[in-house]
């Protein structure tokens, strides 16, 4: 990194305004308090005790019932047959197939998508977190551009007056400086402001107060290459992982309940002249067996599916890691050129101008190119590295680095 912007950025630090203190607020700390203040988590607690409570039920055995029937109602004529009769039975269908153990395990597949998808849903809320601390710190560091700039203004304004107060330059000049200042005062002053702002919409991820918050961004500007080989998250192929044992066990259920359940009954029968009799029965659905046919295969089409949108999914993200790992690469490449050839001749450019205009060789307008030229490369880099680190942010997010900081507290 080169020095001027190295001091420029350590000025954005260890200056702070009046109204903020010195409490530096880490990544992972913003990251920890955005994930525990997130609403999500309530919501998805809610379904999986929902979810375990039908997991519950669907393991439970089918209930028995009790069925009462009366006949031959009447007058009674003497004939056995015609005698008012009183027939109670107790029935209960007996589950072949598995079929408790498929509702089972599917419960079980319906959690694991659900805890699945909210693994992935705090990276993006990491993802998120990232994107506003590089923000904030890109403000940080656009803060010491905008006092370096001041106080190059500031100093140049000293230049001038000494140069009108004995009449080398006319008054002008020194009312141009004075707006220059004025000027750098103001980009201060919108810089801070934005800083604040960039803090406060971070802080407001968890509901916090901005007051009392900094961010560190004295390595905002160290910019490493990208390491790879990069491969797509785990994370995001895992909800369709979850996806995919979900439909087999939806398949495991279908096919279970193709399997025809018998039905046992029994009980005693009181006849209108005092005599007990047992009854006994089983009876078996008929037909169901084409509807369970087509049912096997509207479950297993849906397994193909999945795993067609898995794939999907997978090409998707190397597609979008080889573009964002190419843009880190890139805007590290302009920060690092703009740093090593465009700003020593800049500085330079601009010592010798200022040397040149005490000594009458040059004009206020060339300090004022010179200096603008300045100003200009160090704002392409500081942009640079925004870009740069926004880059690394979807790389984070679509390779899953942040995966254990995601899984803690689950």
């Amino acid at each position: 990194m080169h020095t001027a912007l190295r001091v420029a950025l350590a000025l954005a630090i260890c200056i702070p305004s009046p109204a903020w203190a010195q409490a530096e607020l880490t990544f992972d700390d913003a990251a920890r308090r955005t994930l525990d203040a997130a609403p999500q988590t309530a919501a998805v607690s809610a379904r999986v005790e929902a979810l375990r409570a039908s997991r519950t039920a669907v393991g439970l055995r089918p209930a028995p019932s009790i069925e009462v029937t009366a006949e031959n109602f009447g007058p009674p004529i003497g004939n056995l047959y015609d005698q008012f009769q009183i027939t109670g039975s107790y029935s209960q269908r007996i589950e072949r197939g598995g079929k408790r153990e498929a509702r089972v395990a599917l419960a079980d597949r319906d959690i694991d998508v659900v805890e699945a998808e909210y693994l992935a849903q705090r990276l993006e809320l990491i993802a998120d977190v990232q994107r506003h601390f590089v923000r904030a710190q890109a403000a940080e560091a656009a803060i010491g551009l905008a006092r370096r700039r001041l106080e190059i203004a500031q100093e140049l304004q000293k230049e001038v007056d000494r140069r009108v107060a004995s009449a080398r330059d006319p008054v002008f000049a020194g009312t141009r400086a004075q707006t220059g200042v004025a000027e750098a005062e103001v980009d201060l002053q919108l810089a801070v402001r934005e800083r604040d702002a960039a803090v406060a919409r971070l802080v407001a991820l968890w509901g916090g107060s901005p007051d009392g918050v900094s961010i560190p961004a004295d390595r905002f500007l160290d910019l490493a290459a990208p390491l790879g080989p990069f491969e797509p998250s785990l994370v995001a192929l895992a909800v369709y992982q979850a996806r995919g044992a979900r439909a087999d066990a939806a398949i495991d259920v279908v096919r279970a309940s193709a399997v025809r359940d018998p039905t046992f009954s029994g009980g005693p029968r009181i006849i209108g002249t005092g005599d007990v009799g047992l009854v006994a029965g089983v009876s078996f659905p008929l037909g169901g067996r084409r509807l369970a046919e087509a049912r096997v295969l509207e479950a297993q089409a849906d397994r193909q599916r999945i795993d067609a949108d898995r794939e999907v999914e997978r090409i998707g993200l190397v597609r979008a890691i080889d573009h964002a790992a190419a843009q880190a690469e890139e805007t590290r490449h302009e920060a690092e050129a703009i740093q090593q050839q465009v700003m020593p001749k800049a500085e330079q450019t601009l010592r010798e101008v200022r040397l040149g205009y005490n000594r009458g060789f040059f004009s206020f307008a060339d300090v004022i190119a010179a200096q603008t030229t300045l100003a200009n490369a160090a704002e392409r880099v500081v942009n640079a590295a925004r870009r740069y680190h926004e880059a690394q942010v979807e790389l984070d997010r679509l390779t899953g680095r942040y995966a254990n900081l995601a899984e803690e507290a689950l």
